[in-house]
């Protein structure tokens, strides 16, 4: 396994994008039967996978953001450390590629969310994707926030460094221009509502009308 990986690694960097997209499934054959292999390297191997995601041969890139997939399915809380970066460029394919990269870099963060620590994540997608100018990273991003708060709970959201922020970006996307980026938005308000703490901060960071 360890010589898989580093020639699936040196086939990586050859310029041939039918060999970068061997490489990639050689990758995430490991990553589904020998995954020890991959913790050894872990970064180095996050890096050269992500860095695959945007190449303009749509058939790599969406074996670098299926591969990534199977990473967050299979080493789960081991790619806490890979999260933002992993994040930022998935975001970054929600809008900017054909259909069927943006269908599977939406299912990727949709793994990711699942597997890895769930405030970290939620970090992760919120410094990246609510200020976005693009429709369907808000939306992307709120639909993820929403699945996060329901994992994770409003009561241990409000002992959190992101306690202060969270009514903010909640109130900010329940007023999106897109009817679904609101409607995500709304429920998280909604949660939020429940609870005193956020109640507070949710009257401070809103007008009354607004809310």
């Amino acid at each position: 396994p360890q010589q898989s990986l580093l020639e699936a690694l040196s086939l990586l960097s050859n310029d041939d994008w039918e060999l970068k997209e061997k490489a990639l499934f050689s990758i995430k054959h490991l990553a589904e039967s020998h995954s020890e292999v991959l913790l050894c390297r872990l970064h180095d191997v996050c890096l050269a996978v992500t860095s695959e995601v945007t190449n303009l041969r749509s058939k790599v890139s969406y074996a670098a953001i299926v591969t990534l997939g199977e990473f967050f399915a299979t080493l789960k809380k081991d790619m806490d450390s890979e999260v933002d970066e992993v994040a930022r460029v998935l975001l970054q394919m929600v809008w900017n590629s054909p259909e069927f990269v943006q269908t599977a870099a939406r299912q990727t963060l949709g793994i990711m969310v699942e597997n890895v620590t769930p405030v970290r994540a939620m970090t992760a997608v919120m410094d990246m994707g609510v200020k976005s100018r693009h429709v369907q990273v808000r939306k992307c991003v709120a639909e993820l926030l929403l699945s996060l708060m329901g994992k994770i709970g409003v009561t241990k959201l409000a002992d959190t460094p992101r306690a202060e922020r969270l009514p903010h970006v909640a109130g900010t996307l329940a007023q999106d221009c897109h009817k679904d980026t609101r409607h995500y938005g709304q429920e998280m308000v909604t949660m939020l509502l429940n609870h005193q703490k956020f109640k507070r901060l949710l009257e401070q960071s809103l007008s009354t009308c607004d809310l």
